[in-house]
């Protein structure tokens, strides 16, 4: 692989299979020229972005502090250790861009409130740890101290990129996870350990639920009528509920429930207030 072009100490653009890539490593330019070779073992990360997507990062270089992209690099390798799959490369423009504002915003004292920071933490705890993280190696490198609802926005942006979603779609499926989850807390007056195997797999059912909703799509109607009938038999009170939830779905975002969506909310809601009681 050969230089193209230096953009930084950090960044160069090089040609592969004929097309130009970005391609990142600490210190990978260090002592370069144009159309010198790059040391393989200094490679990080090589960007096949889509050219609108390549255009815009290279605009970000252009503007920003070079060492934030490496920053932004490392708390991506960290986010990606959270999934099965690396999550979408679109993560390196839009959190880059972020970090960068919120430094020079908060160099200025303007800071932004995180509203759903609590939600956030509680919703996304492992990416929120990733957030905490990363203010805390912001303040060592840039000397800049973010607040903690900056945390939360970083979070927010991994998970956005782990759905592949937009950001405000990301706040929604966060909201309507919220309500559904504060509907069955109050409905069964109910104090939810949040450690549980069950409510984590309640809490990752209830994101893609959430995110089916608001993009209008919905589960293939396989679901025996019969075996939701002596669903809602055995679990009664774990159907009242999704009553509840129906109707909160109905009234603010013109949902109905299918059977389907039905069958599993009812059986992660049983399964969740079985492993309560059993604490």
């Amino acid at each position: 692989m050969k230089i193209t072009k230096i953009l930084n100490n950090n960044v160069v653009i090089s040609t592969i299979n004929h097309e130009e890539r970005i391609v990142m490593g600490k210190g990978i330019a260090f002592g370069k020229e144009n159309g010198q070779l790059l040391d393989k073992n200094k490679i990080d990360k090589i960007f096949r972005l889509t050219s609108k997507e390549q255009e815009h990062l290279l605009t970000l270089l252009n503007e920003i502090d070079q060492d934030i992209l490496i920053t932004i690099q490392d708390i991506i390798i960290e986010a990606n250790r959270l999934y099965e799959t690396p999550i979408s490369e679109s993560i390196y423009i839009s959190l880059t861009d972020h970090v960068d504002y919120a430094i020079k915003r908060t160099k200025q004292g303007h800071n932004i409130e995180n509203p759903l920071l609590y939600e956030i933490a509680k919703l996304y705890p492992q990416e929120f740890k990733i957030g905490l993280k990363a203010i805390k190696v912001i303040q060592q490198r840039f000397e800049t101290q973010l607040p903690k609802d900056e945390a939360g926005f970083i979070a927010m942006h991994i998970v956005n990129a782990s759905m592949d979603e937009n950001i405000s779609n990301i706040y929604e499926i966060t909201k309507i996870t919220k309500s559904i989850l504060d509907i069955v807390r109050y409905h069964f007056n109910l104090h939810i350990n949040e450690d549980e195997l069950n409510y984590s797999r309640f809490v990752t059912h209830l994101k893609f639920f959430s995110q089916r909703l608001i993009n209008a799509e919905s589960l293939n109607e396989v679901t025996d009528e019969s075996l939701l009938d002596i669903l809602k038999q055995k679990y009664e009170q774990s159907d009242v509920c999704v009553d509840k939830i129906s109707d909160f779905l109905q009234k603010h975002y013109q949902h109905e429930v299918s059977s389907d969506e039905r069958v599993y909310l009812i059986l992660h809601i049983a399964r969740l207030l079985k492993s309560q009681c059993k604490r």
